[in-house]
């Protein structure tokens, strides 16, 4: 069992997202992806990684983008509630933001919701530490 990541930060990850023109979100959409795989595998659900997400999203002109995060988000907050935590990121905040609020609010909003779904990773991950000793 290898011992996973818990200390992504907010500022570092805007700031690498920012300098590599989006390339270090899709790194954690590979990472994330990865690593709630390992986490969740008792739950026999898979969470796809870069590749189909990349593609698919073009295919779809952006929707499967939206649809793998809601799956990851449900995906991740069962695993915190089966493991007595406390939910991370709602997918109704998601969506409200994505839809309605991230425009409303000039993007901070969106700047919200990267911070909440790095903090519900690291809580996973955090979680499947502690369960698993590492």
């Amino acid at each position: 069992m290898q011992k996973l990541k818990i200390d992504r930060g907010f500022w570092l990850s805007l700031l690498l997202s920012i300098v590599t023109f989006g390339i270090y979100g899709l790194y954690l959409v590979h990472v994330f992806a990865k690593e709630t795989n390992i986490a969740c595998k008792e739950d026999g659900k898979q969470t796809q990684g870069l590749l189909f997400f990349f593609l698919l999203s073009i295919v779809t002109f952006g929707i499967y983008g939206i649809v793998w995060n809601c799956m990851w988000i449900n995906r991740c907050n069962n695993y915190l509630v089966k493991h007595g935590k406390p939910e991370g990121l709602q997918l109704s905040t998601y969506l409200l933001t994505l839809f309605i609020l991230g425009v409303l609010t000039f993007g901070i909003m969106y700047l919200v919701v990267f911070h909440k779904q790095l903090k519900l990773q690291n809580s996973v991950n955090s979680t499947y530490n502690e369960l698993n000793n590492l």
